[in-house]
């Protein structure tokens, strides 16, 4: 009964804690979808050199879409013009980074994490841009027709647009960043933060640190082979690095998680295979497998080579990590890092943000019960109406 006790402790903490941080991150990551045309910035992807690589990650972290998302407009940025690299890296750090992953990590795991996680992610599909471009040449013709490619590749937008066609520009940004894109995440991280506290809860220190922490390269390949063909979002495994940290892992074997598992998945790579070809699918996993490889390796020995997991029950089933080590990973809130107990209590300007947080969840709980329900009426009417064509034969 304690595990379970701390199983839900934990997870209503969690969600008090990252409320505020997150409701921010839709409502940016919305401003930035309805005030800044994707149009305009794909234009940027097209001619050659340096600059659309550049422009491809900067403009792929700045939009909140996640791995599937990013298939189409990648593919479309590509078969207008752009070159096989440049869609690459749009495609690598779009995934990775996004508004609300910054603030998630930024508010969970501190600072020095955040600036670590960023570089690497940003470096890493500048270098796959480079290479890509290099190795993986074709005919990149003149950037044209966007506007058709665009439309085509938001087809997924088009169901909403009519209904919300009279709002103001900022109406449309707070629908989109809580009907949709909110109501969709925040099922996704309930998930996420679900599992960190059974995690929290459950799973031993001891398993955790022999899998898991040392600082030697067979973690990072058992992690990077596990989270590629993986489907994960960015978001939902930011409390599951959170947790596996508490339970012992090393930053490295964490960070290589979190650029190769949102950064693509099996059903990506079948994609890229059938509208760019086996070369730059097999080029692209090469690359994330090395990049998740590389920035964890600099992670554990020259960035936090000082980092030593130091922990004690400080008391029945609580965790407290010694404060030696807790600023290597996050900061000075040594508060934070208790099992599923936060010392600091909930603070009061957190509440409005914890309720907008739960209507959201809400919104998009309601949404797949009701896909769900849409999807499985189609299926019967459809075996119905077979059964019926059948009895007439």
């Amino acid at each position: 009964m304690e595990q379970f006790s701390l199983f839900f402790n934990s997870l209503f903490m969690a969600l008090a804690m990252s409320a505020p941080y997150l409701v921010l991150g839709y409502i940016a990551a919305a401003l930035i979808k309805e005030y800044v045309s994707r149009e305009s910035l794909a234009r940027h992807l097209g001619d050659k050199g340096i600059r659309p690589i550049l422009n491809a990650v900067g403009i792929g972290a700045l939009l909140p879409i996640c791995s599937c998302g990013v298939i189409p407009l990648g593919v479309g940025v590509h078969r207008a013009g752009a070159a096989r690299g440049t869609a690459l890296a749009f495609m690598t750090s779009s995934p990775a980074i996004s508004p609300v992953s910054v603030i998630m990590v930024a508010m969970m795991l501190g600072p020095m994490y955040l600036a670590t996680y960023v570089i690497a992610a940003l470096c890493g599909s500048f270098l796959i841009g480079c290479i890509g471009n290099r190795i993986l040449r074709d005919q990149t013709r003149p950037v044209k027709n966007f506007d058709t490619i665009v439309e085509r590749v938001q087809e997924e937008d088009e169901h909403h647009v009519v209904g919300i066609k009279k709002r103001t520009r900022f109406g449309r940004a707070m629908h989109w960043a809580f009907w949709e894109l909110g109501a969709e995440i925040s099922v996704d991280l309930t998930i996420g933060l679900s599992l960190a506290a059974l995690v929290l809860a459950f799973l031993p220190i001891e398993l955790t640190e022999a899998y898991l922490g040392t600082r030697e390269i067979w973690p990072l390949l058992l992690v990077i082979l596990i989270s590629i063909p993986v489907y994960t979002c960015s978001v939902p495994t930011i409390p599951i690095v959170w947790a596996l940290f508490m339970r012992g892992a090393m930053p490295g074997a964490m960070l290589a998680y979190m650029i190769a598992g949102p950064a693509t998945n099996l059903g990506e790579l079948n994609a890229i295979r059938r509208n760019m070809g086996l070369r730059t699918a097999t080029f692209y996993a090469t690359g994330l497998i090395l990049v998740a490889l590389l920035g964890g390796l600099i992670a554990n020995h020259f960035v936090f080579v000082t980092y030593e997991y130091k922990a004690q029950m400080i008391a029945e089933n609580e965790l407290k990590v010694q404060e030696c080590c807790v600023p290597m990973i996050f900061g000075d809130r040594v508060e934070r890092n208790n099992l599923g107990r936060i010392v600091a209590s909930v603070p009061g300007w957190h509440y409005p943000f914890i309720a907008a947080l739960l209507v959201t969840i809400s919104v998009g709980l309601y949404q797949r019960s009701t896909l769900r329900l849409s999807s499985e009426k189609k299926r019967g009417q459809e075996e119905s109406n077979s059964y019926s064509e059948e009895s007439k034969i």
